[in-house]
């Protein structure tokens, strides 16, 4: 038996839209060990949302050359991963959709380039990503059923869009109660304890 196997990973709650699921510590997935992932998304069809915590090689003048500002690209996960999307709070952008209360996905890019072009300090305000994380039907809730995720609706937004990416997984964990606390602090390596 794996030591990973005698912990108890659940609390019970299901995935919605505008849920986080946190990732088990010793997932072992290039795509999603450690991930934070918010759904966009959630029925009985589909679930699609980003990897909040995964950063690429890239930033958006390297994809955009006429971007506003120079900001990271994240890797929102491995569908779609030769298509640009976007997360935000500026309100009135049309055609996005808002997900939670202040945060919107997508939407026309000419309005987000004139938010930033407007203020610098704007671009603490979205998110790019390079792909996103899909499942198919019942996939995400089986994952859940096996342990692979925790779904959670109390991190703040300010949260999930200004924390350090490296250390993103670790607060959002720690949040969880104190069985979770303990999870946010062991190693990726169990042999590194």
């Amino acid at each position: 038996m794996k030591l990973h196997e005698t912990f108890e990973f659940n609390n019970g709650k299901l995935p919605s839209k505008g849920s986080v699921l946190l990732s088990e510590p010793f997932l072992e997935d290039s795509h999603f060990e450690r991930s934070v992932i918010l759904l966009c998304e959630h029925s009985e069809a589909e679930s699609f949302g980003f990897v909040l915590n995964h950063p690429s090689v890239v930033e958006l003048h390297d994809l955009i050359d006429i971007a506003p500002l120079s900001i990271p690209v994240l890797i929102g996960g491995p569908v779609a991963n030769n298509s640009l999307f976007y997360l935000h709070t500026f309100e009135n952008v049309e055609s996005s959709e808002e997900i939670l209360p202040g945060l919107f996905f997508g939407g026309d890019l000419t309005a987000i380039f004139e938010y930033l072009t407007l203020d610098e300090s704007n671009k603490d305000k979205i998110k790019f990503f390079i792909g996103y994380s899909g499942w198919s039907t019942g996939q995400l809730t089986q994952e859940i059923k096996e342990r692979a995720w925790i779904c959670v609706n109390n991190i703040p937004l300010k949260t999930l869009l200004t924390s350090p990416i490296s250390k993103l997984w670790q607060k959002c964990m720690s949040m969880q109660g104190e069985q979770f606390q303990t999870f946010s602090i062991f190693p990726k390596n169990i042999a590194d304890n």
